[in-house]
């Protein structure tokens, strides 16, 4: 790499680091061309919807876009695509425009489990998420330009807001404070509903606070830190702090504040609501369309009361276009879905390649292993199903050799067609799955599907195929970028 190029890439990583907020990335990737602002006249439905779409078109390019002119909400600001393309992402890791998936995804296994997490407190005096605030005659539908997302959602959704709990039954623990991102149906002025599976964070923290009838306050953050965002979206362990981990990606700072109801909250959110569980209520939540590309049904969902709002100056509300992939959500989980299944996977096998779970939050992954023993690649993925996130969401999975790469579907279709065996396909039915899944004939139950893609060992029969060895290295990398150059024009 040029001393030129490796001093813009050591720029990016620093302009990276200096991301403390929505709006500090916002006008990063206005810098790198990634940011629009669309100052037409819109409709909050069908137009908000519509232009989400168009953008999300482009999944490797679509820029962030703020609207700042939305009929019935003057002076309301609404952005969309903040995580909406892989350009995006690589910008908030300090890589370039253009960087692949494959080397994101080391990049960010790279940084898993970094210890260095920094963690700063600002008062509630000091904190822009406090500027503003509001305690009485509250009215969701007025504070924020709230819009259907899907044309048959049953009400208006904030779809991409980041919950921040305290576990009931151990308050002080800041690790087992959850951040999550849930979907969050607005029932009235001051009501929501929050939908979450026992499984998840959230869930757990619900049925312990109706069981032992504890109180259950929660802070919902809308316009976060894009690095909490990432983290709310990922399968991390109950104990392990979102905080802590986005942090450590982001080799910086990040600045918690308190809420008004005693939770650990992102200092320069744009908007917090502070509410609380109505133990016992359930009202009905739904339909919703979801990122497996249908509407999710009618469903009881709990209810939150809301007691306070805070926001800051002319605040920036913050939601995603979901349904039918890929879209924001995709790219929002992808990555982040695969790392952590990759870096618990390694604890037991080491000989785990990659993974990449990007498709529909892990429903289909593909992992890469190095055979150590004949069925070794079956045992690596039944431990993968027992992951957190495995359990009620990978759907299917594929087992690829270590010489093919995941993230190059073309290389795991060669391994389906020359290296699976029908014998080679495993189906567990009645398993525990996302209820949400459009193939479950009962929601909440379903399969899992196990492809072992990989060459057989003894004492397996191998046959009589020989397998051709391509040559690599260093030889070949060079001559490939030397390719590269010479088709740009330039000389190496």
């Amino acid at each position: 790499m040029s001393q030129g190029k490796s001093s813009i890439r050591a720029n990016l990583a620093d302009r990276a680091r200096g991301v403390g907020s929505l709006r500090d990335f916002l006008e990063l990737l206005e810098e790198y061309g990634q940011a629009i602002t669309w100052t037409d006249r819109i409709m909050p439905e069908p137009d908000l919807r519509n232009i989400a779409v168009a953008a999300s078109r482009d999944v490797n390019h679509a820029p962030a876009i703020l609207f700042d002119n939305i009929a019935g909400y003057p002076g309301k600001r609404t952005v969309v695509g903040v995580h909406g393309s892989w350009d995006n992402i690589a910008l908030l890791l300090g890589q370039p425009k253009g960087t692949t998936i494959r080397d994101m995804f080391f990049d960010i296994a790279g940084r898993w489990g970094d210890a260095s997490a920094q963690i700063s407190r600002v008062s509630e005096g000091q904190a822009p998420v406090h500027e503003c605030r509001h305690e009485e005659n509250i009215n969701l539908y007025d504070l924020l330009p709230v819009y259907r997302i899907n044309e048959f959602d049953g009400g208006f959704y904030l779809a991409k807001a980041s919950v921040a709990s305290r576990d009931p039954l151990d308050p002080e623990n800041f690790g087992k404070q959850n951040v999550g991102i849930y979907r969050l149906q607005i029932q009235g002025p001051d009501r929501f509903s929050l939908m979450t599976i026992p499984s998840h964070d959230m869930g757990r923290q619900i049925l312990a606070a109706e069981r032992e009838g504890l109180p259950l306050k929660i802070a919902v953050m809308l316009g976060n830190h894009p690095g909490v965002a990432l983290f709310a979206a990922t399968p991390i362990g109950y104990d392990e702090s979102e905080y802590a981990y986005a942090s450590a990606m982001m080799g910086a700072p990040i600045r918690l504040t308190n809420s008004g109801n005693g939770i650990d909250i992102l200092a320069d959110s744009e908007i917090v609501i502070e509410a609380e569980l109505q133990l016992g209520e359930r009202v009905f939540e739904g339909p919703f369309g979801e990122f497996p590309g249908s509407y999710s049904g009618v469903r009881r969902a709990p209810v939150f009361k809301v007691t306070a709002v805070s926001h800051r100056k002319n605040p920036i509300f913050e939601n995603i276009y979901i349904g039918r992939g890929w879209t924001e959500h995709d790219t929002l989980i992808g990555l982040h879905t695969s790392a952590p299944i990759y870096a618990q996977l390694r604890q037991t096998f080491p000989e785990v390649t990659a993974v990449n779970a990007l498709y529909q939050h892990g429903l289909t992954a593909i992992i890469a292993v190095k055979n150590r023993m004949a069925g070794f690649a079956k045992s690596v993925a039944l431990r993968a199903l027992g992951t957190p996130h495995g359990l009620m969401y990978l759907k299917n999975l594929i087992m690829v050799d270590g010489d093919i790469d995941p993230f190059d579907l073309n290389q795991v279709m060669w391994a389906l067609s020359t290296r699976t065996r029908a014998e080679d396909i495993i189906v567990l039915p009645n398993m525990a799955m996302v209820p949400i899944d459009p193939a479950a004939v009962t929601p909440g139950k379903g399969h899992h599907l196990i492809i072992d893609a990989t060459s057989y060992l003894p004492p397996d029969p191998v046959g009589e195929a020989h397998l051709v060895t391509p040559p690599t290295g260093q030889t070949i990398d060079d001559l490939g970028k030397r390719i590269q150059a010479m088709q740009r024009g330039e000389t190496l």
